[in-house]
């Protein structure tokens, strides 16, 4: 998985300049510099859905329902044989964002923003023992670090610094856990009567206002999944299948607070022995909104085990926003 922002920790930007403002001398460039580093942090700070953090479940309470919470969810892990979980992030500290802004130019820039979520993993695994259910709570502490790439325009020059840079698009999120084992390496969207789209690495998949995802109300969208895993001890689960990770999709997430996810189904495997799995949703979401939906992978061993040593928090999520028309 690519790393940008290495040596960016502890840092609130870092800024550099491209060859072609070699010819402003030192003292205007140190002031193009600030100037313009400020504008260009302005527009990405106003920008809330650029800002959205997708993994934070919010209330605990939320991680037992089972459907859209706009459709009424539901918090029971239910009487069934063998084990169910449930599990989420529960962030306890505040989000941690640094932004590295190159101008490649003196109109163009590349912003690497990367964010980093810290709290807990929380697992409620129910077993059916007999006619009873048997349920067990514990958490794992959880540190999950994002990465996105923006490029910048400048527009204009004028006194609004707000205005005089303008986002020209923006890559999906690529986020995982430090010295995750699980990767992504393959996602295909397939939503009924459009074309597929195939996607093996996320920053380098940059959309716009007119190529981001876009789905009609009612659109059935399946997406497959291809997972690599080089944990020393997977764990296989459920039994009768090869998976060593859980894979779900989240979706229909944005500012008003909803939420919804969809477990995937293994399906198999690659010619290298990567794990694929499969999974569908019903786009029902507010039209002419922008929601963000996501892929989400963590190890079998993270969920199915108590033993934080072993078994830490081990997960790799790919992210993007989409639009959903009317019809």
């Amino acid at each position: 998985m690519k790393r940008l922002m290495y040596g960016l920790l502890g840092l609130s930007f870092l800024t550099l300049i491209g060859c072609n403002t070699n010819s402003v001398n030192d003292d205007k460039l140190s002031a193009w510099e600030e100037e313009n580093t400020q504008e260009v942090q302005d527009v990405l700070s106003a920008d809330e859905d650029l800002n959205f953090t997708v993994l934070d479940e919010g209330d605990e309470n939320n991680i037992d329902n089972d459907d859209p919470n706009w459709l009424g969810g539901s918090a029971s892990l239910g009487k069934t044989s063998g084990i169910r979980t449930h599990y989420g992030r529960v962030r306890k500290h505040p989000v941690e964002r640094n932004i590295q802004i190159i101008f490649d130019t003196d109109s163009t820039a590349t912003a690497y923003i990367y964010t980093k979520i810290k709290g807990i993993f929380v697992v409620h695994k129910a077993e059916m023992v007999g006619d009873t259910v048997s349920v067990n709570r514990y958490e794992k502490p959880m540190t999950h670090e994002v990465e996105r790439v923006v490029h910048l325009k400048k527009v204009r020059d004028t006194e609004y610094a707000r205005l005089n840079w303008k986002i020209q698009n923006i890559s999906m999120r690529n986020g995982s856990s430090p010295n995750a084992t699980v990767e992504i390496v393959e996602m295909d969207v397939l939503p009924s009567d459009q074309d597929s789209v195939v996607v093996t690495d996320p920053l380098s998949y940059f959309m716009n206002g007119t190529n981001m995802f876009l789905f009609p109300r009612f659109t059935e969208v399946k997406v497959r999944v291809t997972v690599k895993n080089t944990s020393a001890a997977p764990m296989v689960y459920p039994e009768g299948t090869e998976a060593t990770e859980m894979v779900r999709l989240h979706y229909g997430r944005n500012r008003l607070g909803n939420f919804a996810r969809k477990p995937f189904t293994w399906v198999g495997k690659d010619d290298l022995g990567n794990n694929i799995y499969e999974g569908t949703w019903t786009v029902m979401q507010i039209p002419s909104m922008r929601h963000h939906a996501v892929i989400d992978v963590v190890d079998n061993g993270t969920v199915l085990s108590e033993d934080n040593e072993a078994y830490p928090y081990n997960s790799n999520t790919w992210s993007t926003p989409y639009m959903v028309t009317a019809f």
